[in-house]
Parts: structure tokens; C-alpha cells; sequence
């Protein structure tokens, strides 16, 4: 199986992180103070993307802080599992090998976090807000965006192939009937 593709889209996702968080935290006590304004083209106290600095020891939106430990085992077994159903994934194709690799450079990110950084836990320093909403998303880091982008690919993809499967399935039915 060549798997060039996965092993690519894997490490460029983990250096791309890895620099973008090792940034974070060297200017940790600055973002926090004030935090720099990518994108402000809202009229409001808050810019649509702001790069600021914190560190989460759970999930999404903190989920599971008092577990971190479970946390750091359910990533090594995400990240094995895709190496032993790497066959049922289809990791010999183009497409899935961008997406699992898109989630496996992701999942190694934030894992290399709770094994190498102090304190064990995730950098985050995305803040997006979303002024249609009044909303104020949690903040993110680029490994979390690459996990989001592979699972949503995924499920796009899945849906195609649904599609795909239903209407070849349907088309020799039609195909009779006109004869």
C-alpha cells in the first residue's frame, strides 16, 4: 500500500500545530494581555478572529478537563486503530488518505501536547466570534481544525458514496423497465 499521501498530510498538520503553538506559548503572556486582531472587519468590541493564548487539560469546549489521562489513552487508540483498520478505511485510495491523514496529524498534535508540554495540556489561541450569532466560539488550535476538516470530509464522503450506491443501484431497474 502506498500511503504517501497519509504519512505527508500527517506530518505537515503535526509541524504546522507544533510551530503554531510553540508561537503561542512564547508570546503566552502578551496574547493573554492582548490579544492580536487577524481579522476585524465587524464593527463591535470584538474582531471576527483574534489569536490569544490559553491551555485546555480536556476536550472540546473542556469536555472531560478532570480526565486528562483518558483523554492522552483514547488518542493513542484512535491513532492505532486507523493504523490496524487502515484496509476497512480504504487507505490505499487518494481521497481517504487525506482525510485520515488530516486527522491523524491532528490527533498527534494535540497528543504531543499532553506528553511534551508543561503544563500537560492542549495550547489553544484561535478565538473566533461569530457576530450573526452573538456568539463567542471556544477556542481552538489548528490540530482541532484539521480534526474537524478530516471528520467532516469523511462524512461528505460517505454520504457521495451513499448516493453513488443508491443510484447505480437503481439504474438497472430503469434500464429493465424501458425494454
Amino acid at each position: 500500500m502506498n500511503s504517501v499521501r497519509f504519512w505527508a498530510f500527517s506530518l505537515v498538520v503535526l509541524a504546522a500545530d507544533q510551530v503554531t503553538k510553540s508561537w503561542a506559548q512564547g508570546h503566552a503572556t502578551e496574547l493573554r494581555e492582548h490579544p492580536v486582531m487577524v481579522l476585524d472587519f465587524i464593527d463591535g468590541p470584538e474582531a471576527f478572529l483574534e489569536f490569544t493564548y490559553i491551555t485546555n487539560p480536556g476536550a472540546a469546549w473542556s469536555m472531560f478537563s478532570d480526565f486528562p489521562g483518558v483523554l492522552t489513552v483514547l488518542a493513542f487508540v484512535a491513532l492505532i486503530s486507523i493504523y490496524f483498520f487502515r484496509h476497512s478505511l480504504e487507505l490505499e485510495k487518494a481521497g481517504p488518505q487525506t482525510i485520515f491523514g488530516l486527522i491523524s496529524g491532528g490527533i498527534a498534535g494535540n497528543l504531543c501536547d499532553r506528553l511534551f508540554r508543561t503544563p500537560a495540556e492542549v495550547v489553544d489561541f484561535l478565538d473566533v466570534y461569530l457576530p450573526i450569532l452573538d456568539y463567542d466560539y471556544p477556542i481552538f488550535n489548528l490540530a482541532d481544525s484539521f480534526i474537524f476538516l478530516g471528520v467532516f470530509s469523511y462524512v461528505i464522503r460517505g454520504f457521495r458514496e451513499a448516493a453513488l450506491e443508491k443510484k447505480s443501484a437503481l439504474e438497472p431497474e430503469s434500464t429493465n423497465k424501458l425494454d
